[in-house]
């Protein structure tokens, strides 16, 4: 395990509990991954909007059969790990 100033630029993984982090020190373009990320992030909180609009219709939640409304809350619950995610990389990018 690294500590913040001694982690290496890269993208890191886990596998179980061990960490790996493949350098990409000189090949990684910050600004363009950051230009990524936020477009990815500002997608996902978009449509994460949509889903808590759609389950907060309560005639849309009172109509919709069951496997419909679980599958909009997996998509809610998908979109907020997504986000998390990205929030994540952006912050190790910063960092």
């Amino acid at each position: 395990m690294y500590t913040a100033k001694e982690k290496p630029v890269g993208v890191s993984f886990l596998v179980g509990t061990i960490e790996f982090t493949i350098p990409l020190e000189g090949k990684l373009d910050v600004a363009k991954e950051r230009e990524l990320i936020l477009k990815d992030l500002s997608y996902q909180k978009g449509f994460l909007a949509s889903i808590e609009k759609k389950l907060s219709n309560e005639k849309f939640v009172s109509g919709a059969p069951p496997q419909v409304i679980e599958l909009e809350q997996r998509k809610k619950a998908d979109a907020e790990a997504k986000i998390s995610a990205y929030e994540k990389a952006l912050q190790e990018l910063v960092d």
